[in-house]
């Protein structure tokens, strides 16, 4: 597992980067000095344990906190916190922060808190995987969690904008519509997508759609009620990369049974990336 430490305080950031992590099996340590360097190492780094200052210039720990539930990530937050700001700590647990200690702190301490965290995470990580094995084996996975399951290790910001195209498949979304929302450039996230995933965000956005048209087609809707309801507003063009995948038109597809594992937002995907890269 890796750590992020922010404190804007330099004393007590350099004092936390000289502890024995790797005692406690924490390989990696990034750090910050704000809320700002903070939030940009969450968006671009997989960070599995944050120790956040409740208070930086910038954003505050609580702030971050905050971001970090919003977006989902799955990291797991620590605050430093002074007495006087003791209620708004006990308040944060509340809010999903796991733990918070108290300045000043001894270097056992800090350990001791990590140490528990990191298991407190990896049962939490351990019950989650058993859950997605058991819907994989059981059949039961819908395509919002397929998508999920195919990129586990997305950074917080990345994990949000490809959990929205899953669920907003049917509606007219673009690379600008996401950049809006998330307040970047269209071409920062058309990198940060092939990046992360090693896709180009409209190969994923089609790969959904189709996942999602092959279930309307195998539930028995017709091709033009599959198509519309995937968000494809074109049937020329949805026949056109129906068939680039499944080397058959969608009414042909209807009339033929298909492998389970061919149905799958992994299996649609590889053959759709690679069929554009013939």
């Amino acid at each position: 597992m890796n750590m992020l430490i922010a404190d804007d305080e330099l004393l007590i950031r350099n004092g936390l980067l000289s502890l024995d992590w790797k005692s406690i099996g924490i390989e990696e340590v990034y750090s910050a000095g704000n809320g700002e360097e903070a939030r940009d190492l969450l968006l671009s780094a997989l960070v599995d344990i944050v120790i956040f200052d409740i208070r930086m210039p910038g954003m505050t720990g609580l702030e971050l906190a905050a971001m970090i539930k919003q977006y989902s990530i799955d990291t797991a937050v620590i605050l430093l916190t002074g007495f006087s700001e003791f209620e708004y700590a006990r308040q944060a647990i509340q809010s999903g922060v796991y733990e918070y200690l108290l300045k000043p702190f001894h270097p056992r301490e800090i350990l001791e808190t990590v140490e528990k965290v990191k298991k407190q995470l990896e049962q939490k990580r351990y019950q989650a995987r058993i859950i997605r094995e058991h819907e994989e084996m059981m059949g039961k996975t819908d395509v919002l969690s397929q998508v999920r399951n195919h990129f586990p290790k997305l950074s917080g910001l990345m994990e949000e904008i490809i959990s929205d195209m899953a669920e907003q498949f049917a509606e007219p979304i673009s690379q600008r519509d996401f950049a809006e929302k998330y307040h970047f450039s269209s071409n920062y996230i058309s990198k940060k997508v092939k990046q992360e995933t090693g896709y180009s965000f409209i190969d994923i956005l089609i790969a959904i759609r189709l996942t999602n048209a092959v279930q309307f087609l195998t539930d028995g809707d017709k091709v033009n009620e599959a198509c519309l309801k995937a968000g494809f507003n074109d049937q020329r063009y949805f026949s056109q990369v129906f068939k680039r995948v499944f080397a058959c038109s969608p009414s042909d597809f209807k009339k033929q049974e298909h492998v389970e594992s061919q149905l799958r937002f992994h299996y649609i995907l590889e053959q759709l990336s690679r069929k554009q890269a013939e």
